[in-house]
């Protein structure tokens, strides 16, 4: 499997499939690959995989597409070739088949490189972003697998939903917003099933509570009952027990019999007259265990059957009924009590989440930190490569490409001097001129370019570059009648550098670019053993 690598220009270190069909490159939107800059054409070059071969086809470009600094028209390229559009530097990769990796051809409009008004992801069919940030469509069809779907499900369903949270909001904006939900859900999910289980474990405890008190009511009246001395009964402390709603003793048709303030009237009202009709109907069916049970105004009521010996029937009968009902709202939490439960646990938990959080928030920038320091190391020459200390897995792929990237720029130093077949002391020579004329190109109106000792070119400034269509980045090591696209131009500059000789004044001349005509001058510098080693070509438009 072939892959495209951006090693120059706007996200440096993306890549992207070259699969069946052709991947598009240009300006315009409804390419594959969208490149925005005035320097590339609307539809600039197409890359085919035919037969396992990779065609680059440039699409009559108005700048033209080159393959290793040449340009092309039709060309077959293998891995390790460069393709330069506009400012843009594609390196083809051949890697091992990964059938996971979908081809991005066919996909037009779909992947946009960044630019200072425009988002990195602009289409909403974008559900999900690969290893090296590029987004990728969304698979139709999960998998068959439970893993598989659950995977699939959360990285195309569920994770574009945060993915499109980073594109519009700060990194540390959507961690706090994170975080609150985490707070929140944590709430619901510990605090509420704790104050529940509490409320249960209260039910539970007032059952048993009014079952005893109710127990205690029918063993102490049993033998006044079976004594036929009714005005004896009497309930004690327990109506005026706490939480205590009703404690009464009634006979079989809810007479009352105790206490003495309500003897005989009758029970005919509230949810205990209908329970203890129940409580009787199940009595008299021959039931004699008594009962608790909750009713919907948090209540909880208890019955227990007073039994007496018949002679006549020769075993014990239920005479009476002991009702206790108790208020369980007196036990379990309010809502004010309840709201304070959930302020003390959410004060809690974001103290402690809000540490954590700025702990991880520390140790995911600290990697970060010091590759940016190492970088500017890298960058000034201080460091060969950036160190990677921190044990951050998912980070491998970012110091790879950036030392990929160093080493790209020291080869690229070395291929201008040393590289290019000179000697050692040459190289240094050039090297002494190659930095300061870099510096004084890349300040300069006019087109400006740097030729070692055997006519090779060093180096180009942005001016060069857009007058002759001559790329940087493909052309440094080739002499410039090879990557010239106009062959006149690239033999005239090889034969007024042959003609400029160490200690004279230079050598100029008149040359036309696309009909405007140019003074061309060339001098010499470095002289090793009466040779020079270093050659400047300056382009500058005569007045007029």
């Amino acid at each position: 499997m072939y892959k495209l690598t951006v090693i120059a220009g706007s996200n440096r270190g993306s890549t992207f499939a070259v699969g069946d069909g052709q991947l598009s490159i240009g300006r315009q939107a409804g390419n594959t690959i969208v490149l925005p800059s005035s320097k590339v054409s609307k539809k600039h070059c197409v890359v085919e995989l035919i037969h396992q071969e990779v065609i680059v086809k440039d699409l009559e470009s108005s700048n033209g597409t080159f393959v290793n600094g040449a340009l092309i028209q039709t060309r077959k390229i293998k891995s390790g070739d460069h393709i330069s559009v506009g400012e843009f530097v594609f390196e083809l990769v051949l890697t091992v088949e990964n059938k996971n990796i979908p081809s991005l051809a066919g996909l037009g409009n779909f992947v946009h490189f960044p630019s200072q008004d425009q988002k990195f992801i602009d289409s909403p069919i974008l559900t999900g972003i690969d290893g090296n940030g590029i987004g990728l469509i969304s698979h139709d069809q999960p998998p068959s697998d439970i893993k598989g779907k659950i995977l699939w499900a959360f990285e195309y369903r569920l994770m574009p939903l945060f993915y499109s949270l980073i594109y519009k909001h700060e990194w540390n904006i959507v961690c706090i917003f994170l975080f609150s939900i985490f707070v929140l859900g944590n709430l619901v999910i510990t605090v509420y099933p704790l104050l529940e289980s509490n409320k249960i474990s209260i039910i539970k405890e007032t059952k048993r509570r009014a079952r005893f008190m109710a127990r205690q009511i029918a063993d102490q009246n049993s033998p006044y009952l079976a004594a036929r001395a009714e005005t004896k009964t009497e309930i004690g402390l327990a109506e005026n027990a706490e939480g205590v709603r009703v404690a009464l003793l009634v006979s079989m048709d809810n007479r009352i019999l105790a206490p003495g303030s309500k003897l005989n009237q009758y029970l005919t009202s509230g949810i205990e007259a209908v329970i203890a009709v129940k409580a009787r109907n199940r009595f008299e069916s021959g039931q004699e265990v008594g009962f608790s049970t909750e009713t919907d105004s948090d209540l909880i009521v208890a019955v227990e059957p007073v039994k007496v010996t018949s002679p006549v029937l020769g075993k014990n009968i239920v005479v009476a009924m002991a009702i206790v009902s108790i208020d369980t709202t007196l036990s379990t939490p309010d809502i004010g009590e309840i709201g304070v439960v959930y302020s003390e646990a959410l004060i809690l938990t974001s103290i402690l989440g809000g540490i954590i959080l700025l702990i991880l928030y520390r140790i995911t920038l600290k990697p970060l930190e010091v590759l940016n320091e190492d970088m500017d190391k890298a960058l000034k020459g201080n460091l060969s490569q950036v160190t990677q200390d921190f044990k951050f897995y998912e980070l491998n792929p970012l110091w790879e490409i950036i030392n990929s990237a160093i080493q790209r720029i020291s080869n690229s130093e070395s291929s201008g001097l040393n590289g290019l077949g000179i000697s050692q002391d040459a190289s240094q020579i050039v090297a002494e001129f190659v930095g300061p004329l870099s510096m004084i190109g890349n300040n300069m109106k006019n087109s400006f370019a740097v030729f070692n000792g055997d006519k090779k070119i060093v180096f180009l400034n942005s001016s060069f570059e857009e007058l002759t269509g001559i790329r940087n980045d493909g052309a440094v090591g080739q002499e410039i009648i090879e990557v010239a696209r106009d062959q006149a131009m690239g033999a005239f500059a090889q034969d007024i550098l042959s003609r400029a000789k160490p200690g004279d004044e230079g050598v100029s001349e008149d040359f036309d670019f696309s009909g405007t005509t140019y003074k061309v001058t060339v001098a010499a510098f470095g002289v090793s053993a009466g040779v020079a080693k270093c050659f400047v070509l300056i382009v500058s438009q005569l007045e007029g």
